[in-house]
């Protein structure tokens, strides 16, 4: 090696650690990232006083763009840093300042920010934006206002806003549930069940939200976790569908994609917001869903704080829609599970099929009857009769197993329109009542996961068990 070979390596080598150094500098004037925990109007100046949580650092003079993560991480704007100051002393330049304050030009684009809205220089990763705005809205709404907001505060807020302060809210107080007062505990609860009901009110009234559906029932996917109690037996959580925001099913979309025998659906609301509504309530008093998981298991809300229970007292019964809930919801889980393929999955479907067993001699059921059926009085959807004497019918019977000839029966109108049109009507049938001529193919839609096939023998096993059981209840 010549001498001039060994300078020019030299050289290069220096211009690497000159050029590293200036892109951890140029990294390093990029870094500022505030999340919005405040905003004033300065009428005197047309400028606007931002109190936010800062990591990084940032100078008098930097430009900065901002974004509202709950909508999006586009930037909607940028502003230019007039001034700064820290505990009522200006600065010149601030890093990692808890409080810091920042006054900006009052641009209109300004209008767009809120309690939650982040401020970031060019070099800021979404991972950071999304940090910084989850830490404003802790510090905003559960460190300084303690879980309550304000009216402007609650026209402010997105869907994505109130379900990610209703998870910082009930973290703070899970954190503190120990050592809280009666009293602290009570108010925190009132606390919670208005963050829920925010939540409720953005829910039904958003453009859209995300569902996790089942691809084996075709149904919402119930979540519930099953723990082994020992002597106590098994506890099996509240079956719960999960919804996702759309920011939120945006940012880890890829994660969620990936659950098997799962997909996610788009549920787009109605002009006159009822489309969440209805499917909410299709989910909750047909499927029998007891509630809605958001984003997380972290955060849940039960069925009838989102969705109002239909109030049938003042119909006679035969108005009264067939509706199986208790049914439903055990045969969704079961077909959810399919056959169970470890021993832990045996036990879950071992305990569903018991809460399914229990329901099953209470139900009542809607029976296919073609056109030519003849009966003295029609009423309710579809529609639906109760057989009375001397009434001729029709019904589709099909070979069933052990040499008997099986029914299909249906849940609701519902399942039974996913099979029959509407040249067929329906007739309610009591659980038994045609058991000893036929067995049961309940709800037998393309779904099959999502129906159950009931034997007379299984029937009278189920009876047995339900009656054993309401006998412990009532002992």
């Amino acid at each position: 090696m010549g001498i001039f070979d060994f300078l020019k390596k030299t050289e290069t080598a220096e211009a690497t650690e000159i050029t590293e150094a200036q892109n951890e500098i140029d990294e390093f004037k990029n870094n500022a990232c505030i999340g919005i925990l405040d905003l004033f109007p300065m009428k005197e100046t047309n400028q606007l006083l931002i109190v936010g949580s800062l990591e990084g650092t940032l100078k008098v003079g930097d430009q900065l763009q901002f974004c509202n993560p709950d909508q999006g991480m586009e930037a909607l704007g940028s502003v230019e840093v007039k001034k700064l100051s820290s505990q009522n002393k200006d600065a010149d330049s601030l890093t990692d300042e808890v409080l810091a304050h920042l006054v900006v030009d009052r641009l209109p684009s300004l209008d767009k920010l809120k309690k939650g809205s982040v401020l970031f220089s060019s070099g800021v990763e979404e991972e950071q934006k999304l940090s910084s705005y989850s830490d404003a809205l802790y510090r905003a709404f559960v460190a300084i206002q303690e879980g309550q907001l304000t009216n402007e505060d609650y026209l402010a807020a997105s869907l994505d806003d109130s379900v990610e302060i209703l998870r910082l809210f009930l973290w703070k107080c899970r954190q503190n549930q120990e050592t809280e007062s009666e009293e602290s505990y009570q108010a925190n609860t009132r606390k919670l069940e208005r963050l829920a009901e925010i939540v409720k009110d953005k829910l039904l009234a958003a453009d859209s939200v995300y569902a996790v559906y089942s691809e084996k029932t075709g149904e919402p996917y119930l979540f519930s976790t099953t723990y082994d109690r020992g002597e106590e037996g098994y506890l099996c959580t509240d079956p719960m569908i999960m919804l996702l925001t759309p920011s939120w099913y945006r940012q880890f979309k890829e994660t969620i994609d990936s659950r098997p025998n799962s997909v996610v659906k788009l549920i787009e609301n109605t002009e006159d917001k009822k489309g969440i509504e209805n499917f909410l309530g299709t989910a909750f008093y047909l499927n029998g869903a007891l509630g809605a998981i958001f984003n997380s298991k972290e955060v849940s809300i039960s069925a009838s704080a989102l969705v109002q229970k239909p109030d049938y007292s003042n119909l006679p019964e035969i108005q009264v829609p067939v509706m199986n809930p208790d049914l439903v919801r055990w045969m969704l889980l079961m077909g959810q599970l399919d056959s169970p393929t470890t021993e832990d999955e045996e036990v879950i479907y071992k305990l569903y099929y018991k809460f399914f067993s229990e329901a099953m001699p209470k139900a009542k059921f809607l029976i296919p009857l073609d056109a030519a059926s003849e009966f003295k009085d029609d009423s309710q959807e579809g529609s639906s009769f109760v057989l009375e004497k001397d009434s001729s019918f029709n019904i589709p019977v099909k070979e069933g197993k052990d040499g008997r000839n099986s029914v299909p029966v249906f849940t609701d109108w519902k399942r039974l329109r996913m099979v029959f049109d509407e040249k067929w009507n329906g007739m309610i049938e009591e659980a038994g009542g045609m058991i000893e001529v036929f067995d049961y193919a309940i709800n037998p839609t393309e779904y099959y996961e999502a129906g159950a096939y009931v034997s007379l023998t299984a029937f009278k096993d189920m009876q047995e068990l339900s009656e054993e059981l309401e006998g412990r209840a009532n002992g």
